[in-house]
């Protein structure tokens, strides 16, 4: 969209789901880069977890009460962060959604989610040319990423008939609760041919259950959102792929798209994060050594 200048010192609230997980981690990295280099002073903060829609309120009421030049959300919910979203409409300033739900604001920054599960979907029927049995963990009862995910997973394992969607079952974006949840569903078909997660640290979990049961390689085994730990899975063959909008470029260019539109430029209404599928052979394309994205991708 070419270059633009801060027109002048300016302040960003930037209000993320919880920096407890590595995809929202990316995130903060994306926002701060960009920060640096267009000169912008930026609050991070965080509800402690992703399923503490209270405390993020909490947190954004006390931002708007500080009074930003923009602000950037990723709200839990479509409707948490309603109260906070009036107040900075209010002050007439930009509003960056970035990821997960969609709520009212200029400008939304972050992918298609229904994409990431229609890719899965893909990808799994590409490695079993022959069919068979595949389940889905799900992420948060009412998250619009993992309500998107479940569906565009359903709609793509539906396309191909030797498939069988045989389980969908909560995991709440939770380690510990998708590798008890993979337990059972191993319990329950031992010709389970593959799982999608609908975010990496329940596809972890997964990789791990799967291992212990001495099927590591056995079963495919699917995530989303390209965290470090999902990346050494791929290395060492514990997962098979994720599905990744490269989160550290949403930070970016959400703190870009506040710049510009306090610059006077035209900004869409949606900038995607496009989905990257990230396999063990296209894996140094995406990240180096040390699982930090390449910075020259898009930029």
């Amino acid at each position: 969209m070419g270059p633009v200048t801060a027109p002048k010192q300016l302040r960003f609230g930037v209000i993320l789901k919880s920096l407890t997980n590595q995809y929202w981690q990316q995130i903060e990295r994306g926002v701060e880069t960009a920060a640096q280099r267009y000169g912008v002073q930026v609050t991070v903060q965080a509800a402690s977890s992703e399923s503490s829609p209270t405390q993020q309120l909490t947190i954004a009421q006390t931002m708007v009460g500080q009074r930003y030049d923009a602000y950037l959300v990723s709200p839990e919910s479509v409707s948490n962060l309603t109260p906070a979203l009036q107040s900075m409409q209010q002050q007439g300033v930009p509003i960056i959604n970035v990821d997960d739900a969609r709520v009212n604001a200029t400008t939304f920054v972050g992918p298609d989610h229904e994409l990431d599960g229609t890719e899965a979907a893909q990808y799994i029927a590409q490695r079993l040319p022959q069919g068979g049995d595949v389940a889905q963990i799900e992420g948060q009862a009412g998250s619009s990423a993992a309500i998107l995910r479940i569906q565009g997973f359903k709609e793509g394992i539906a396309r191909y008939r030797n498939l069988k969607l045989v389980a969908s079952v909560p995991g709440n974006w939770d380690e510990a609760t998708a590798y008890s949840d993979t337990q059972e569903l191993l319990r329950k078909d031992p010709n389970l041919k593959a799982i999608y997660a609908n975010n990496d640290t329940m596809a972890v979990g997964v990789a791990k259950a799967v291992a212990d049961a001495g099927l590591k390689g056995k079963i495919i085994i699917v995530g989303t959102d390209g965290i470090p730990q999902a990346l050494d899975d791929i290395r060492s063959g514990l997962m098979s792929a994720t599905v990744t909008p490269l989160p550290y470029y949403e930070g970016y260019w959400g703190v870009e798209a506040a710049v510009r539109l306090l610059a006077g430029q035209h900004v869409p209404d949606w900038i995607v994060a496009p989905a990257q599928l990230i396999t063990a052979d296209n894996i140094s394309q995406f990240f180096n050594s040390n699982n930090e994205v390449r910075t020259d991708l898009y930029l």
